[in-house]
Protein backbone atom coordinates (compact mmCIF):
# COMPACT_ATOMS: atom_id res chain seq x y z
CA UNK A 1 0.00 0.00 0.00
CA UNK A 2 1.36 3.02 -0.75
CA UNK A 3 1.58 6.15 1.64
CA UNK A 4 1.78 9.81 1.23
CA UNK A 5 2.97 11.74 4.17
CA UNK A 6 1.29 15.73 4.95
CA UNK A 7 3.22 17.25 6.48
CA UNK A 8 2.64 21.14 7.74
CA UNK A 9 4.40 24.28 8.37
CA UNK A 10 3.80 26.10 11.81
CA UNK A 11 4.69 25.38 15.40
CA UNK A 12 5.97 22.10 17.24
CA UNK A 13 2.51 21.76 18.01
CA UNK A 14 1.10 22.17 15.02
CA UNK A 15 3.31 20.05 12.95
CA UNK A 16 3.02 16.86 15.95
CA UNK A 17 -0.80 17.36 15.83
CA UNK A 18 -1.07 16.82 11.95
CA UNK A 19 1.27 14.01 12.36
CA UNK A 20 0.13 12.05 14.69
CA UNK A 21 -3.61 10.95 12.69
CA UNK A 22 -1.28 9.75 10.63
CA UNK A 23 1.21 7.48 12.77
CA UNK A 24 -2.09 6.58 14.33
CA UNK A 25 -3.36 5.39 10.59
CA UNK A 26 0.16 3.98 9.70
CA UNK A 27 -0.66 1.30 12.98
CA UNK A 28 -4.16 0.88 11.94
CA UNK A 29 -3.35 -1.09 9.65
CA UNK A 30 -0.32 -3.18 9.49
CA UNK A 31 0.54 -6.01 11.52
CA UNK A 32 4.08 -6.37 11.15
CA UNK A 33 6.00 -4.41 14.36
CA UNK A 34 8.94 -3.92 11.93
CA UNK A 35 6.93 -2.66 9.10
CA UNK A 36 5.01 -0.69 12.11
CA UNK A 37 8.35 0.95 13.12
CA UNK A 38 10.14 1.80 9.77
CA UNK A 39 7.00 3.84 8.98
CA UNK A 40 7.05 5.87 12.02
CA UNK A 41 10.56 6.22 12.05
CA UNK A 42 10.15 7.57 8.29
CA UNK A 43 7.44 9.60 9.07
CA UNK A 44 8.89 11.21 12.08
CA UNK A 45 12.17 12.19 10.47
CA UNK A 46 9.98 13.21 7.30
CA UNK A 47 8.10 15.71 9.35
CA UNK A 48 11.23 17.72 12.00
CA UNK A 49 14.07 16.46 9.46
CA UNK A 50 16.03 14.91 12.79
CA UNK A 51 19.53 13.55 13.00
CA UNK A 52 18.20 10.07 13.33
CA UNK A 53 14.80 8.63 14.71
CA UNK A 54 14.82 4.59 15.17
CA UNK A 55 13.88 1.91 17.34
CA UNK A 56 15.47 -0.23 19.64
CA UNK A 57 13.65 -3.49 20.46
CA UNK A 58 14.56 -5.92 24.31
CA UNK A 59 16.17 -8.76 22.98
CA UNK A 60 16.82 -10.64 26.71
CA UNK A 61 19.18 -8.67 28.26
CA UNK A 62 19.87 -5.86 25.59
CA UNK A 63 18.49 -3.49 23.25
CA UNK A 64 18.96 -4.37 19.97
CA UNK A 65 18.41 -2.12 16.73
CA UNK A 66 15.73 -2.24 14.68
CA UNK A 67 14.17 0.42 12.31
CA UNK A 68 15.73 3.06 11.46
CA UNK A 69 16.43 6.27 9.46
CA UNK A 70 19.47 8.26 9.86
CA UNK A 71 23.54 7.70 9.60
CA UNK A 72 24.73 4.40 11.18
CA UNK A 73 24.08 3.45 14.71
CA UNK A 74 24.88 1.35 17.77
CA UNK A 75 23.58 -2.74 17.28
CA UNK A 76 23.06 -3.42 20.84
CA UNK A 77 22.83 -1.16 23.91
CA UNK A 78 22.76 -3.12 27.52
CA UNK A 79 20.11 -2.53 29.91
CA UNK A 80 20.86 1.06 31.91
CA UNK A 81 23.90 2.15 29.78
CA UNK A 82 23.38 5.13 27.97
CA UNK A 83 20.16 7.12 27.67
CA UNK A 84 18.30 4.51 26.09
CA UNK A 85 19.23 1.61 28.59
CA UNK A 86 18.51 4.24 31.56
CA UNK A 87 14.95 4.77 29.71
CA UNK A 88 14.41 1.25 29.38
CA UNK A 89 15.32 0.94 32.73
CA UNK A 90 13.58 3.18 34.78
CA UNK A 91 10.67 2.72 32.34
CA UNK A 92 9.98 6.55 31.45
CA UNK A 93 11.06 9.29 28.77
CA UNK A 94 13.99 10.92 29.13
CA UNK A 95 14.48 14.36 27.28
CA UNK A 96 18.64 15.11 27.29
CA UNK A 97 19.29 18.63 26.55
CA UNK A 98 22.54 17.80 26.23
CA UNK A 99 23.96 14.11 25.58
CA UNK A 100 27.37 15.11 26.79
CA UNK A 101 26.40 16.12 30.24
CA UNK A 102 24.50 13.06 30.14
CA UNK A 103 26.61 10.20 32.74
CA UNK A 104 27.48 7.30 30.78
CA UNK A 105 25.99 8.55 27.50
CA UNK A 106 26.82 6.10 24.65
CA UNK A 107 28.14 8.27 21.42
CA UNK A 108 26.71 6.12 18.35
CA UNK A 109 27.31 9.17 16.20
CA UNK A 110 29.26 12.39 16.77
CA UNK A 111 27.17 14.30 15.24
CA UNK A 112 24.30 13.82 18.05
CA UNK A 113 23.82 16.71 20.38
CA UNK A 114 20.40 16.15 22.31
CA UNK A 115 18.36 13.48 22.23
CA UNK A 116 14.57 12.06 23.66
CA UNK A 117 13.61 8.36 24.43
CA UNK A 118 10.42 6.98 24.65
CA UNK A 119 9.71 3.43 25.82
CA UNK A 120 6.89 1.40 24.49
CA UNK A 121 5.59 -1.54 26.57
CA UNK A 122 4.29 -4.93 25.46
CA UNK A 123 1.78 -6.81 28.13
CA UNK A 124 2.94 -4.14 31.04
CA UNK A 125 7.03 -4.80 30.62
CA UNK A 126 9.38 -2.20 28.40
CA UNK A 127 9.73 -4.13 24.56
CA UNK A 128 11.61 -1.33 23.36
CA UNK A 129 12.72 2.21 22.66
CA UNK A 130 11.76 5.09 20.69
CA UNK A 131 15.02 7.05 20.12
CA UNK A 132 15.27 10.68 18.53
CA UNK A 133 18.44 12.25 17.84
CA UNK A 134 19.22 15.82 16.99
CA UNK A 135 22.68 17.56 16.08
CA UNK A 136 21.26 20.38 17.72
CA UNK A 137 21.10 21.11 21.08
CA UNK A 138 18.14 21.34 23.65
CA UNK A 139 16.15 20.16 20.63
CA UNK A 140 13.34 18.32 22.94
CA UNK A 141 10.94 19.12 25.14
CA UNK A 142 7.34 18.74 26.92
CA UNK A 143 5.89 18.81 23.83
CA UNK A 144 7.91 16.07 21.87
CA UNK A 145 7.24 14.06 24.89
CA UNK A 146 3.72 14.42 25.10
CA UNK A 147 2.81 13.60 21.88
CA UNK A 148 5.85 11.29 20.92
CA UNK A 149 4.00 9.13 24.45
CA UNK A 150 1.22 9.26 22.92
CA UNK A 151 2.45 7.15 19.47
CA UNK A 152 4.26 5.17 21.86
CA UNK A 153 0.95 3.75 23.28
CA UNK A 154 -1.23 2.86 20.46
CA UNK A 155 2.54 0.70 19.47
CA UNK A 156 2.22 -0.39 23.09
CA UNK A 157 -1.62 -1.50 23.12
CA UNK A 158 -1.32 -2.90 19.29
CA UNK A 159 1.94 -5.31 20.57
CA UNK A 160 -0.01 -5.97 23.56
CA UNK A 161 -3.14 -7.28 21.49
CA UNK A 162 -5.07 -4.99 23.76
CA UNK A 163 -8.07 -3.32 21.44
CA UNK A 164 -6.94 -0.87 18.81
CA UNK A 165 -8.91 2.65 18.88
CA UNK A 166 -11.44 2.83 16.75
CA UNK A 167 -13.51 -0.35 18.33
CA UNK A 168 -16.23 0.34 20.41
CA UNK A 169 -15.86 1.80 23.59
CA UNK A 170 -17.80 2.12 26.77
CA UNK A 171 -16.08 3.90 29.19
CA UNK A 172 -17.02 7.03 31.05
CA UNK A 173 -13.64 9.43 32.09
CA UNK A 174 -14.39 11.32 35.32
CA UNK A 175 -11.54 14.00 36.33
CA UNK A 176 -11.93 15.19 39.82
CA UNK A 177 -10.25 15.39 43.32
CA UNK A 178 -8.65 13.54 44.95
CA UNK A 179 -8.65 15.32 48.47
CA UNK A 180 -11.03 14.28 51.13
CA UNK A 181 -10.64 17.78 52.43
CA UNK A 182 -13.65 19.55 50.69
CA UNK A 183 -17.32 20.03 51.83
CA UNK A 184 -19.60 16.87 51.46
CA UNK A 185 -21.79 18.41 48.64
CA UNK A 186 -18.76 17.59 46.18
CA UNK A 187 -18.26 14.31 47.61
CA UNK A 188 -22.05 13.19 47.45
CA UNK A 189 -21.71 14.76 43.85
CA UNK A 190 -19.08 12.22 42.88
CA UNK A 191 -21.00 9.49 44.19
CA UNK A 192 -24.46 9.97 42.13
CA UNK A 193 -21.88 10.55 39.32
CA UNK A 194 -20.43 7.02 39.30
CA UNK A 195 -23.86 5.78 40.64
CA UNK A 196 -25.34 6.95 37.28
CA UNK A 197 -22.26 5.96 34.94
CA UNK A 198 -22.77 2.22 36.36
CA UNK A 199 -26.80 2.13 35.90
CA UNK A 200 -26.48 3.52 32.60
CA UNK A 201 -24.47 0.76 31.51
CA UNK A 202 -21.14 2.34 31.28
CA UNK A 203 -18.06 1.69 32.64
CA UNK A 204 -16.53 4.41 35.13
CA UNK A 205 -12.97 5.06 34.14
CA UNK A 206 -11.13 7.12 36.78
CA UNK A 207 -7.99 7.90 38.39
CA UNK A 208 -8.09 4.98 40.55
CA UNK A 209 -6.92 7.05 43.93
CA UNK A 210 -8.30 5.66 47.08
CA UNK A 211 -9.49 9.15 48.33
CA UNK A 212 -11.56 12.01 47.90
CA UNK A 213 -14.08 12.33 44.69
CA UNK A 214 -12.00 9.83 43.22
CA UNK A 215 -12.83 7.53 45.71
CA UNK A 216 -16.70 8.63 45.79
CA UNK A 217 -16.91 8.10 42.21
CA UNK A 218 -15.62 4.42 42.66
CA UNK A 219 -17.86 3.53 45.77
CA UNK A 220 -21.30 4.56 43.56
CA UNK A 221 -20.05 2.83 40.86
CA UNK A 222 -19.34 -0.09 42.31
CA UNK A 223 -22.67 0.49 44.18
CA UNK A 224 -24.88 0.94 41.30
CA UNK A 225 -23.36 -3.02 40.45
CA UNK A 226 -21.21 -1.49 37.45
CA UNK A 227 -17.49 -1.71 36.10
CA UNK A 228 -14.14 0.56 37.30
CA UNK A 229 -11.01 0.82 35.79
CA UNK A 230 -8.11 2.61 37.53
CA UNK A 231 -5.55 4.19 35.42
CA UNK A 232 -2.16 4.87 38.08
CA UNK A 233 1.10 5.62 36.64
CA UNK A 234 3.48 3.26 38.43
CA UNK A 235 4.70 5.62 41.31
CA UNK A 236 1.43 5.86 42.35
CA UNK A 237 0.72 2.38 42.62
CA UNK A 238 4.06 2.30 44.71
CA UNK A 239 2.98 4.25 47.35
CA UNK A 240 -0.41 2.46 47.69
CA UNK A 241 -2.73 5.05 46.35
CA UNK A 242 -5.36 2.35 44.19
CA UNK A 243 -8.17 1.97 45.05
CA UNK A 244 -9.32 -1.48 46.90
CA UNK A 245 -12.15 -2.00 44.66
CA UNK A 246 -11.19 -1.29 41.48
CA UNK A 247 -12.13 -3.93 38.97
CA UNK A 248 -9.33 -3.71 36.70
CA UNK A 249 -6.06 -1.65 37.67
CA UNK A 250 -3.72 -0.56 34.51
CA UNK A 251 -0.32 0.42 35.15
CA UNK A 252 1.41 3.47 32.99
CA UNK A 253 4.97 4.57 32.91
CA UNK A 254 4.07 8.58 33.14
CA UNK A 255 1.01 10.96 34.01
CA UNK A 256 0.93 11.25 29.83
CA UNK A 257 0.34 8.37 29.40
CA UNK A 258 -1.84 7.69 31.90
CA UNK A 259 -4.25 10.49 30.68
CA UNK A 260 -3.66 8.97 26.88
CA UNK A 261 -4.96 5.91 28.35
CA UNK A 262 -7.78 7.41 30.05
CA UNK A 263 -8.86 9.13 27.29
CA UNK A 264 -8.59 5.63 24.62
CA UNK A 265 -10.80 4.03 27.03
CA UNK A 266 -13.73 6.58 27.10
CA UNK A 267 -16.77 7.40 24.74
CA UNK A 268 -17.12 10.90 27.18
CA UNK A 269 -15.19 12.32 29.73
CA UNK A 270 -16.48 14.38 33.05
CA UNK A 271 -15.07 17.14 35.18
CA UNK A 272 -16.51 17.54 38.61
CA UNK A 273 -14.61 19.71 41.16
CA UNK A 274 -11.02 19.68 41.84
CA UNK A 275 -7.88 21.23 42.23
CA UNK A 276 -4.34 22.05 39.31
CA UNK A 277 -4.62 18.46 38.57
CA UNK A 278 -8.40 18.18 37.43
CA UNK A 279 -8.22 21.64 35.34
CA UNK A 280 -4.91 19.79 33.98
CA UNK A 281 -7.18 17.10 32.82
CA UNK A 282 -10.09 19.14 31.80
CA UNK A 283 -8.34 21.91 30.03
CA UNK A 284 -5.59 18.76 27.84
CA UNK A 285 -9.11 16.73 26.57
CA UNK A 286 -11.31 19.99 25.88
CA UNK A 287 -7.78 20.84 23.72
CA UNK A 288 -8.05 16.64 22.24
CA UNK A 289 -11.78 17.43 21.38
CA UNK A 290 -10.85 21.03 19.63
CA UNK A 291 -8.53 19.25 17.58
CA UNK A 292 -10.66 15.82 17.13
CA UNK A 293 -8.27 13.91 18.91
CA UNK A 294 -10.92 13.04 21.23
CA UNK A 295 -14.62 12.30 19.53
CA UNK A 296 -16.35 11.69 22.67
CA UNK A 297 -18.89 14.53 24.67
CA UNK A 298 -16.84 16.58 27.13
CA UNK A 299 -18.96 17.83 29.78
CA UNK A 300 -18.27 19.87 33.52
CA UNK A 301 -20.29 19.96 36.08
CA UNK A 302 -20.59 22.85 37.61
CA UNK A 303 -21.79 21.28 41.26
CA UNK A 304 -23.25 24.68 43.70
CA UNK A 305 -21.03 27.23 41.23
CA UNK A 306 -17.81 26.01 41.62
CA UNK A 307 -16.88 26.59 38.34
CA UNK A 308 -18.56 29.94 38.07
CA UNK A 309 -15.19 31.84 38.06
CA UNK A 310 -13.88 29.38 35.09
CA UNK A 311 -16.61 29.38 33.09
CA UNK A 312 -16.72 33.13 33.22
CA UNK A 313 -12.99 32.83 32.27
CA UNK A 314 -14.30 30.72 29.36
CA UNK A 315 -16.83 33.52 28.42
CA UNK A 316 -14.23 36.11 27.97
CA UNK A 317 -11.65 33.97 25.73
CA UNK A 318 -14.46 33.14 23.41
CA UNK A 319 -15.35 37.12 23.58
CA UNK A 320 -12.10 37.86 23.48
CA UNK A 321 -11.55 35.25 19.80
CA UNK A 322 -9.26 32.87 21.67
CA UNK A 323 -11.90 30.17 21.13
CA UNK A 324 -11.37 28.25 17.95
CA UNK A 325 -14.83 28.57 16.21
CA UNK A 326 -16.15 30.61 18.88
CA UNK A 327 -17.06 27.44 20.13
CA UNK A 328 -16.24 26.58 24.08
CA UNK A 329 -15.60 22.92 23.98
CA UNK A 330 -17.07 21.51 27.06
CA UNK A 331 -21.27 21.45 28.03
CA UNK A 332 -22.06 23.20 31.19
CA UNK A 333 -24.54 21.18 33.29
CA UNK A 334 -25.00 21.50 37.07
CA UNK A 335 -26.08 18.33 38.50
CA UNK A 336 -25.08 14.83 37.55
CA UNK A 337 -28.53 13.61 36.36
CA UNK A 338 -27.57 16.12 33.66
CA UNK A 339 -24.40 15.15 32.95
CA UNK A 340 -25.60 11.29 32.27
CA UNK A 341 -28.78 12.87 30.09
CA UNK A 342 -26.25 14.55 27.98
CA UNK A 343 -23.79 12.02 27.54
CA UNK A 344 -26.76 9.17 26.36
CA UNK A 345 -28.84 11.39 25.03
Amino acid sequence: MAEELIVVEGSKEEKYAALFPQLEALMSYESDPVAVMANLSAAIMDTFKFLWVGFYNVVGDKLVLGPFQGPLACTRIAHGKGVCGTAWAEARTLVVPDVEAFPGHIACSSSSRSEIVVPFFKNGAVAGVLDIDSAELDTFDSVDAEWLEKAMTILSEKLSGTPERGEKRDGVVVYCASSSEVPQKYLDAAYEMGELIAKNGFTLVTGGGYRGLMASTIDGALAGKGKVTGVLPHFMLERGWAHEGLTKCIDTPTMHVRKQTMADLSVAAVALPGGIGTLDELCEIMAWSQLKLFPGKVVLVNVDGFFDPLISMFDKMREEGFMRGGEIPVKVVSTPQEAIEYIVG
